[in-house]
């Protein structure tokens, strides 16, 4: 039914695109900007007039801004869905096409197309395969654009273990198939081909390497200690480059580390994603997918967008971008280790007090990492707040996969919306906006309710 409604949302708009002005609104991080890179290809092949627009969050000011007429078509991608309700007097005026994944409101109109797996009881899934689903019915052409719908569903963690499932993993055959993309079973380390080994243990963050995750110093002397050479004469050595015996030595290795905080060690294998067509640089998918997101969170979404549409001038910014941000990463988990009392551990949830220690723009990426890596206890939510630039406070909520019934997306709903801010993102990562005066009343509520929540109860008054 879910394929079904794409064909159909992508016939209806087949004929709109031959009389409307298209614009098209898309989330900021990589399934966003892979949404929009597959949209834009898909868009310029049906000699469609289009606008694109890439933004932070959907907000109603983002959305009065772009004067939406009834000639225009509004497609919205990565988000739209919990936001249904600020769309109402587009939605009454001109058709509006919302291609998103996140957790959706109930509300529906003639002129509204409303395409989300979740609307039919489908597995989770990118933003990005969702988009690739439209414009493959849109123009079968457009199966050129498999490999851009993987890198942001990697990105997005479609994957558990780094394999797909459901819908994706068909979507990752039709890649096969064509000879864009390659799967093999392999060690899960971070730029195994394209970077030094040290470099790929050290970025390596999932899964995590106590003591040598974060830490290239640390990367070196534990392959020094296993005699395994870092150089081969003048160069580095990547992962490609050792020996059979070497390989099979340091995933031993990192099984004995991980086992001292991991009862499972055994997930330091998973499918390796290979992209064909690429320079050889771009062909890791996990890496690409981690600097299309970069460039997309820093503000450089221009850049990320020419590379994924084969504009491989702008290979060295982005680069540069990659490396800013993974030191920002870095620089972010370093003060969560250095200022444990800044982290307030409640009896329903434990809290990073970041304010302006760490960059709103990692601030979910650092607390994702601080919950895998054994830094914190796992049996409850973990949320991270950090100030933005405009003066509010960024909320960011993680919860481990080991975890059941809990929705952090309702929860942050329930806390941030009666204190003035927004929420949006799915059941075990979600985000919002809170005043920065509300600070100490989401750090007390989420820490005191978040349990009831797994029961679906909202939370109660500040009085409660």
């Amino acid at each position: 039914m879910f394929l079904d409604e794409i064909e159909r949302v992508a016939r209806v708009t087949k004929n709109l695109l031959k009389e409307k002005k298209v614009k098209v609104l898309t989330q900021f991080d990589a399934d966003g900007i892979t949404s929009a890179a597959i949209l834009t290809r898909a868009l310029m092949r049906e000699d469609s007039n289009f606008e694109l627009h890439i933004l932070k969050q959907l907000t109603s000011d983002a959305i009065e801004k772009l004067d939406v007429g009834e000639n225009d078509l509004l497609i919205l991608a990565d988000f739209g869905s919990g936001q249904l309700h600020m769309l109402r007097d587009i939605i009454e005026r001109t058709q509006v096409i919302v291609l998103d994944h996140h957790e959706t409101s109930d509300i529906s109109h003639l002129n509204l197309f409303h395409v989300n797996p979740l609307l039919f009881g489908e597995d989770e899934m990118s933003a990005s395969i969702v988009c690739y689903l439209f414009a493959k019915y849109l123009n079968l052409k457009n199966v050129d654009l498999v490999d851009i719908a993987i890198i942001g569903a990697t990105a997005d963690e479609a994957d558990e273990k780094w394999e797909f499932k459901g819908l994706i993993k068909k979507v990752l055959e039709e890649g096969e198939l064509i000879g864009k993309i390659s799967v093999v079973r392999g060690l899960r380390l971070y730029g195994r081909n394209t970077r030094p080994v040290y470099k790929s243990l050290a970025f390596t963050f999932d899964p995590f390497i106590p003591g040598i995750s974060g830490s290239e110093s640390q990367a070196v002397q534990f392959l020094s200690d296993l005699g395994i050479s870092v150089r081969d004469g003048t160069e580095w050595k990547k992962l490609k480059d050792l020996t059979l015996e070497e390989q099979q030595k340091l995933a031993s290795a990192i099984i004995l580390e991980r086992i001292k905080t991991e009862e499972d060690a055994s997930d330091i294998f998973g499918d390796i994603h290979t992209l064909f067509g690429r320079p050889e640089e771009l062909q890791d998918v996990r890496e690409f997918a981690t600097m299309v997101n970069a460039c997309g969170r820093t503000g450089n979404h221009d850049i990320a967008l020419r590379i994924l549409l084969g504009d491989y001038t702008v290979t060295e910014r982005c680069w540069e971008v990659m490396e800013q941000y993974r030191a920002t990463i870095a620089e972010g988990l370093n003060w969560v280790r250095n200022n444990q009392k800044k982290i307030i551990r409640g009896p329903k949830a434990n809290v990073i007090v970041a304010r302006g220690s760490i960059s709103e723009v990692v601030i979910g990426t650092v607390a994702t990492i601080v919950l895998n890596s054994g830094m914190i206890e796992t049996d409850k939510p973990l949320f991270g707040l950090a100030y933005t630039e405009d003066g509010k406070i960024k909320v960011s909520g993680r919860v481990s996969k080991t975890l059941k019934g809990i929705n952090l997306k309702d929860i942050i709903s329930a806390v941030a919306v009666p204190l003035g801010g927004e929420a949006g993102g799915h059941p075990s990562a979600a985000g919002g906006l809170i005043p920065m005066e509300a600070e100490a009343e989401f750090v007390r509520l989420v820490c005191g309710t978040a349990e009831e929540m797994k029961s679906g109860e909202m939370i109660g008054s500040k009085e409660n």
